[in-house]
């Protein structure tokens, strides 16, 4: 079950805030406080029976009632262990509900946000806050809420049972009250700033792993393992440091309650001592004070610990909502039909948001449907910036792009893009099987549709002769597979989506040979009658486009066909004959 997301910020105070993220479950939590409540009574009932059990069945040498006592006070703990099982269950349960479904709106939010917020943040820190930071929230509910449920009405009633027995003594002891409450306040703070901050540690050290494991073979060939076992044991000193400073305050206030409570015992046994002796109260009386005494002060450290705690929380909690605050992809627009006429460039420029510099200056382009168009250049003359534009991963700083006259900001981006096929150098590949990934545009698309795709792609062949053909699973990114074979997966997939634009951004580059010549052959017959956009550094997959691009430092230097750029463009002849010399006759 999916709830609304909430937003922190909107919330006038803490409690409304708290109020805000455990709405949804407050028929589990009233019930937990029912049975808190039971606990409660009958701590309170315990140390109420101090007082009769010492005055009338020892004092007063009522020894038949003798064999009375161990059965009440058998049936209190029973009693309160069950009521306590109980309402620790329904609290935790609940925690674990807050969980689950916090971390549902988390990732639902996460794949709803735009590719160029997404990518400004480390996915080593959004792993964290998903599956750390969710986690310790679920504190608020299962040990902090649960903790006030049980112990602050124990704390009540016990203080209750002292006052009546002796009103001045007891007081006494609890002035020292407001200074564990005062004490543990501003502890708090700390604990809250020092969480937020180990949990910031946590996501580094997350994005350090996750950057490793992908980047592996790229560290052993530089030989950078040293540099980067040493990078990560300093990020790894200074989380534990945060976590001992962190410690120590949560410690400290524990250490302070149990100094003051020391001293409350210390004032019952100084005072309430000679009270007896003077014959001022009974020795019930004392014992009964004692005991509430005694058993009102560890529901008040666990109080205290309890407060850190929740104030962890909602520092961590805080980092959750940062991210949740993360303005959405619209999902709404002009309904984008297949393409029919034209895509255009009109003065598009491009800089990404960490960099002011542009990257694309000024490109006006068109592309006619039914056309294939190639971009050509430099690495790093933007070719594949520019292509994402297309889908909306990235939006221009100036100028439009215009489908069929539409400009695509006003346009819907789910048709948009269900209309844009896609095959890059990078192939994404999902933990899934063959046949799913396949199909991962079209899942509903009947099984002779996947085959049929994966025959026009050249993977049929490799993809019957695996163990399990179409129902291989395939590893974290297809790594079980080679690169040329993930590819004409990619291409498979792109294939049986049936785009009317495919965008094709060094789609053979990862490829032997016999492969590309496979691969193109399949391409020539995907690419007939659709408007494809091609982007490579082959000759193969170019000649014979009707426009050819080429594009230097982010902008259009030339246009016209292989033979007319061979004629007038000195660009275009340097990168022939850089292809010719590669790919041979």
């Amino acid at each position: 079950m999916m709830h609304k997301p909430f937003y922190l910020a909107d919330a006038p105070n803490i409690w409304s805030k708290i109020w805000r993220l455990i709405r949804p479950y407050a028929p589990r939590v009233v019930l937990a406080m029912f049975f808190s409540l039971m606990v409660s009574g009958l701590n309170g009932t315990i140390a109420w029976l101090v007082k009769p059990a010492m005055d009338y069945i020892f004092v007063g040498k009522r020894y038949e009632y003798y064999l009375l006592l161990p059965a009440v006070v058998f049936l209190a703990y029973l009693l309160r262990g069950g009521a306590d099982l109980l309402q620790s269950y329904l609290m935790r349960t609940a925690g674990f509900k807050l969980v689950r479904d916090l971390r549902n709106q988390f990732f639902e939010h996460l794949v709803h946000l735009p590719v160029s917020v997404v990518s400004r943040t480390a996915s080593g820190d959004i792993v964290s806050r998903l599956m750390n930071d969710i986690s310790m929230v679920s504190k608020i509910l299962s040990e902090t809420f649960r903790t006030f449920l049980v112990q602050l009405p124990s704390v009540l009633v016990l203080m209750g049972v002292a006052l009546y027995r002796r009103w001045d003594l007891s007081l006494l002891a609890f002035t020292l009250l407001p200074m564990i409450a005062y004490g543990t306040k501003v502890l708090s703070k700390f604990v809250k700033r020092r969480r937020r901050e180990v949990q910031q540690f946590v996501g580094l050290l997350t994005h350090r792993m996750n950057e490793m494991i992908s980047g592996l073979k790229v560290v052993k060939i530089f030989g950078m393992e040293d540099s980067k076992i040493t990078q990560f044991m300093k990020e790894g000193r200074e989380w534990y440091r945060t976590e001992a400073r962190l410690l120590r305050l949560k410690e400290g206030a524990k250490y302070v309650t149990d100094i003051l409570a020391g001293t409350a015992i210390a004032i019952i046994l100084g005072y309430g001592g000679y009270l007896v002796k003077e014959g001022a109260m009974t020795t019930g009386d004392f014992f009964s004070i004692l005991t509430a005494i005694v058993m009102v002060f560890a529901p008040l450290k666990r109080l205290g610990s309890s407060y850190a705690t929740f104030q962890e929380s909602v520092g961590v909690l805080e980092r959750i909502d940062d991210f949740l605050r993360l303005k959405q992809e619209p999902q709404k627009g002009k309904h984008a039909g297949p393409l029919r006429d034209s895509l255009r460039f009109e003065n598009v420029s491009f800089a990404y948001p960490s960099n002011r510099e542009s990257v694309l200056h000024g490109i006006s382009l068109v592309v006619e449907a039914g056309k294939v168009v190639a971009i050509v250049g430099p690495s790093g003359a933007g070719k594949s910036t520019l292509v994402d534009l297309v889908p909306k991963f990235y939006s221009p700083t100036q100028g439009a792009i215009l489908w069929d006259g539409e400009d695509i900001q006003g346009l819907d981006p789910k048709s948009l893009r269900s209309q844009i096929g896609v095959v890059s150098q990078d192939v994404i590949l999902f933990s899934d099987t063959i046949k799913e990934n396949i199909a991962a545009g079209r899942p509903d698309a009947a099984f002779e549709e996947i085959v049929s795709a994966a025959k026009m792609a050249q993977a049929h062949d490799f993809i019957e002769a695996l163990p399990h053909g179409y129902d291989t699973m395939l590893d974290e990114r297809g790594l079980n597979l080679s690169g040329g074979q993930r590819q004409r997966i990619a291409l498979a997939r792109a294939i049986l989506h049936d785009p009317s634009l495919l965008i094709l951004d060094e789609a053979t580059s990862a490829l032997d040979t016999l492969s590309e010549q496979a691969v193109q052959k399949a391409l020539e017959t995907v690419m007939q009658g659709r408007t494809t956009i091609v982007i490579a550094h082959r000759l193969t997959t170019i000649r014979n486009a009707d426009q050819i691009v080429v594009i230097s430092e982010g902008r259009i230097v030339a246009k016209g066909t292989h033979e007319e750029l061979l004629e007038r463009d000195e660009l275009y002849k340097d990168l022939y004959k850089t292809w010719e010399h590669s790919t041979g006759p």
